[in-house]
């Protein structure tokens, strides 16, 4: 059959989930260690962190906000360049590139240059945002390339696959073929027929977009937690190896080696990523069929048609919204909760900040919160272990004909209730301890619920356009850009509401987000 992106590699595929693997890992590290960054080498007083990460949340969210679908038109109107010019590169490899650099010029800018609340972090977090909104929203476009491509699950067993080419070219010479055999690989089978359908109510859908989506979600939820293991615990490893560095030189020194680490990570998906439009072109589609010469906006305005018209897309965006608002919970609030009780219960080595006081400029020393660190490594990192090894569990459900994405969506909406109205519950003293196996419970029920929705929602905008004859693949860019749109929307109420309400009741972002689960699981349970 014709497929939409013929010639899919496997390479291309682990390149794909590297890509989201590095990424998550690069904001897990960020979130996470926000609090100390800010108390250890910008100064912050403990009782103003709060609000400091909510206007640095902010500053991001507006920035991803506004250039989040407009990367994502940008790369559909760069496969049309691409379509003529030859030796140019597909959308999603150029993006990935610039957006990678851009993450690490951020990172050495964390690293090597901020000094000050304002302007420095505020600029080097704006730049950071356009990172991973150009990063994210392109991953979401090559989920797509790979959804709708030729690729199979046992292409993974590459030494077979060549064997069975090697096998297939011996019967040809003996003049033989597939088609004698009556095994043509051209004749269409009932998993090739779902490419050919748009999924409605009545249709089938791919049943492969559960499975990436949830082996990206993997990917991801591997990435977080290598990011708890080895980021978020590398200034601990630093000042260990390295005697005379103190608390805030080991931070800022972290920063700068993952600046490294993404200028890496850009180079190698530029090199190894899939390229549609070369591809399709030597499959013999033509530009005229493959994409109007449309202007930039015509582009975008078509995204915007796309998603008008479809419902799912819609349900989609509302689960965006929730995912990436459950994300900062995890990677902001929870560390704050943290922060917050190892200050507050004089845990966070008060005498040792009183004696810094008169040996070293006011920094803490190197030990003051060291413990904080190593408890919200386990904490969060127990909460993505969770996420991670429910990941195919959630792909499973996303492709199943009884339950499908939505009732999916519902489910996993649930957890999130489940989790943040029990923080809320339990937290109601004036100095919550997390350090509970209950702690533990809830927060692992959030990890439950933001990766359910993210393969869920993925997954369905993963299935638009799923042919050459469908129009709605030559703007998924543009889809891909207003899906993270509508999970930077998330992240900014959260932020800004939630980062001003922690300072005054540390669980209020929960509260928030339980709201936000809520309204998922009423959109996605209502009939039509």
């Amino acid at each position: 059959m014709d497929f939409l992106n013929p010639n899919y590699k496997v390479r291309n595929l682990l390149v794909l989930n590297a890509a989201g693997f590095s990424c998550i890992s690069l904001v897990v590290f960020l979130l996470a260690t926000q609090p100390f960054y800010l108390s250890d080498v910008i100064g912050v007083p403990p009782e103003k962190v709060g609000s400091a990460i909510g206007t640095l949340g902010a500053v991001d969210e507006l920035v991803a906000v506004i250039v989040a679908p407009l990367l994502g038109t940008l790369n559909d109107r760069i496969n049309g360049w691409a379509w003529n010019h030859s030796r140019f590169p597909s959308g999603s490899r150029i993006l990935e590139l610039v957006s990678f650099s851009v993450l690490a010029l951020s990172l050495l800018g964390y690293g090597q240059f901020a000094t000050k609340l304002f302007p420095d972090l505020w600029f080097w977090r704006a730049i950071f945002a356009v990172g991973v909104s150009g990063c994210m929203s392109i991953v979401t476009v090559m989920l797509h390339e790979v959804n709708n491509s030729d690729f199979r699950w046992s292409h993974m067993a590459f030494w077979r696959t060549q064997f069975k080419n090697h096998g297939e070219r011996l019967l040809d010479g003996n003049g033989e073929s597939d088609a004698d055999n009556g095994e043509n690989n051209e004749l269409p089978t009932v998993e090739d027929d779902v490419f050919r359908i748009e999924e409605g109510p009545t249709q089938q859908t791919n049943k492969k977009h559960g499975s990436l989506a949830a082996l990206l979600g993997v990917s991801t939820g591997l990435g977080a937690v290598f990011s708890v293991l080895f980021f978020l615990t590398l200034p601990v490893r630093l000042s260990s190896w390295y005697p005379d560095l103190s608390s805030k030189e080991s931070l800022q020194l972290s920063y700068s080696l993952l600046g490294y680490f993404s200028a890496v990570c850009g180079v190698v998906v530029v090199v190894f990523a899939y390229d549609c439009v070369k591809q399709r072109r030597l499959s013999g589609h033509t530009p005229d069929l493959e994409l109007p010469d449309t202007t930039y906006f015509e582009l975008l305005k078509q995204g915007l048609d796309a998603s008008r018209n479809n419902l799912r897309i819609q349900l989609a965006y509302v689960a965006a919204f929730v995912s990436r608002s459950t994300a900062v919970a995890t990677a902001v609030f929870i560390p704050l909760m943290v922060y917050k009780f190892y200050y507050n219960s004089g845990l966070c080595g008060a005498e040792d900040l009183q004696n810094s006081l008169k040996l070293r400029s006011g920094l803490p020393l190197k030990t003051s919160c060291y413990d904080g660190y190593i408890f919200l490594a386990i904490l969060t990192g127990v909460a993505q272990t969770v996420a991670l090894v429910s990941s195919p569990i959630w792909g499973i459900l996303v492709d199943s004909k009884k339950l499908g994405s939505r009732a999916t969506l519902a489910v996993a909406s649930a957890f999130g209730m489940l989790g943040t109205f029990g923080l809320c519950l339990v937290g109601r003293g004036d100095v919550y301890d997390p350090r509970t196996a209950t702690c533990f419970v809830l927060v692992s029920f959030l990890g439950l619920s933001q990766i359910g929705t993210i393969i869920a929602s993925m997954s369905i905008v993963s299935s638009v356009g799923q042919t050459v004859e469908r129009t709605e693949h030559r703007v998924i860019g543009s889809i891909s850009g207003l899906y993270s749109l509508c999970g930077g929307v998330g992240i900014l109420v959260i932020t800004i509401i939630g980062g001003r309400w922690s300072d005054h009741w540390v669980f209020g972002p929960f509260l928030l987000l339980g709201t936000f689960n809520a309204a998922l699981a009423a959109v996605a349970t209502r009939r039509g």
